[in-house]
């Protein structure tokens, strides 16, 4: 029996029907010509085709494509089961820390209170030391700090808010910030003009500030993902999503718990005594 699209021949019609919806070449030519191969059963991973259902079964037993799609499948369930425990986690660990912060700052008040006569005396002198630390101050610009943006680690990341405040204050905010209110969080810093811009909160400066390190941050956690992770790793990792989350908040403006904490980090380690 000859085949019609190929010219090869074969001893009967069964073997040839066969060779017809199983040979690759063969198919190759039958589909040039728009022959229909409708009735073969094709793998939803792989795409390969047989001729029968029973061929089909047997072939997903072994099929690598199915194995590596039900192990994807697997871990991103991990991974969204361990972020939805985070998340539940973070939600009483930010109450716990705002409880915290109101309890720091009334005793921070209840201190100022108790030397608010020495501070009067000590205004005068603040105020020119302040100065003079400003008109040192080289200016923040967009370019210094991208240029920075390498010297971010996966260790200022696993720190959360304060390692992102900490790798602020050892590199581009080094000698360019100063706080001149730590209880109202207001600090100054020059433009890339030179001007002085008092920014309270950091409502400028903070946004800017991620905006030109966010991709770095995600390059960090992205760069630890990977399908030999044990479960502990799993919430590590998904902690670290999280905290990346954050940072993209922050280089919108948008004043989280972790906008406000790495603020709170930064005043601290830039504020003037």
């Amino acid at each position: 029996m000859k085949c019609e699209h190929c010219n090869n021949t074969f001893k009967n019609n069964s073997i040839l029907r066969h060779h017809q919806k199983t040979a690759k070449y063969c198919l190759s030519i039958q589909k040039k010509k728009g022959v229909s191969v409708s009735s073969l059963y094709n793998c939803q991973y792989c795409n390969r085709s047989m001729s029968q259902k029973i061929d089909l079964d047997r072939h997903y037993l072994s099929c690598k494509k199915k194995t590596e799609y039900g192990i994807r499948n697997e871990y991103e369930e991990k991974v969204s089961i361990l972020t939805e425990k985070l998340t539940e986690k973070d939600e009483i660990i930010n109450e716990l820390k705002l409880h915290i912060e109101k309890l720091q700052d009334k005793l921070e008040n209840i201190a100022i209170h108790a030397v608010k006569r020495s501070t009067v005396t000590n205004n005068v002198s603040n105020k020119t030391q302040i100065n003079n630390i400003i008109q040192k101050m080289d200016p923040v610009t967009q370019k210094h700090l991208i240029d920075h943006a390498p010297n971010l680690t996966i260790e200022h990341v696993q720190k959360g808010a304060s390692g992102y405040a900490e790798y602020a204050l050892e590199y581009p905010l080094k000698d360019r910030v100063v706080c001149v209110d730590y209880a109202r969080r207001k600090i100054k810093f020059k433009d890339q003009e030179g001007n002085v811009i008092t920014d309270p909160e950091m409502a400028k400066l903070a946004p800017m500030f991620f905006e030109n390190i966010k991709k770095k941050s995600s390059e960090l956690v992205y760069g630890l993902n990977n399908q030999e992770m044990d479960s502990s790793m799993f919430e590590q990792v998904a902690k670290l999503f999280n905290t990346n989350a954050d940072v993209k908040n922050c280089s919108e403006g948008i004043k989280s718990e972790f906008f406000h904490d790495f603020v709170k980090h930064v005043c601290s380690g830039s504020v003037v005594e």
